[in-house]
């Protein structure tokens, strides 16, 4: 049987490194540092779904060679077991690969705020072991002690970079398109764009 990124193309084309993402280029600029210092602080990745903070996480993590766990805080995080099980086992334990491990919480505004406000513990009881990277559509519904305990970026294209940016994006779908020997119109990708 093939694996499931044979059949899903955002899991299959998911860029794997920060060089790959399509950002803007003080963002792209600052991810690149992260890497090449191979430490991630806690970030806190905001912004509109479907932007691309999920995949610069893992683009990240997988670049330095991190071990990391994805917990999506809209399914599996609303339960303090959560964080008491995996969040506990997974932080409080040697790296297989060496240096920190580090969580991504997934849709952590959906998190619950006494969820949140545990999570603060335990970025604090394991952070000489495990990182934190937090995604969110809406930081206002992250509670302080949490934000303060994270650098913030806020996924944002400034105008300027706009046209750049989708010129990026139109190029990488019509890619795609072709290598998968989809035949396309490019003025519909560009409207879709």
């Amino acid at each position: 049987m093939n694996d499931v990124t044979d059949f899903l193309w955002v899991a299959k084309y998911r860029p794997r490194k920060i060089a790959d993402t399509i950002l803007p280029v003080e963002m792209k600029t600052t991810f690149q540092e992260f890497v090449s210092q191979g430490n991630i602080p806690n970030l806190l990745l905001s912004g509109r779904a479907g932007i691309g903070k999920t995949t610069v996480a893992r683009a990240m993590l997988d670049e330095i060679g991190a071990d990391y766990l994805i917990i999506n805080g809209s399914n599996e995080g609303r339960s303090i077991e959560v964080l008491r099980v995996d969040i506990a086992n997974f932080a409080s334990t040697v790296s297989f690969a060496g240096g920190r491990k580090y969580i991504i919480l997934d849709e952590a505004d959906g998190l619950g705020a006494a969820v949140q406000a545990a999570l603060r513990n335990f970025m604090e009881e394991f952070s000489s072991n495990c990182g934190f990277i937090l995604t969110c559509n809406f930081k206002n519904k992250i509670i302080e002690p949490l934000r303060s305990r994270c650098s913030v970026i806020d996924f944002t294209i400034p105008p300027a970079q706009k046209a750049k940016i989708a010129a990026q994006f139109f190029k990488r779908t019509c890619h795609i398109l072709e290598t998968e020997g989809v035949k396309y119109d490019p003025k519909t990708v560009a409207e879709l764009i």
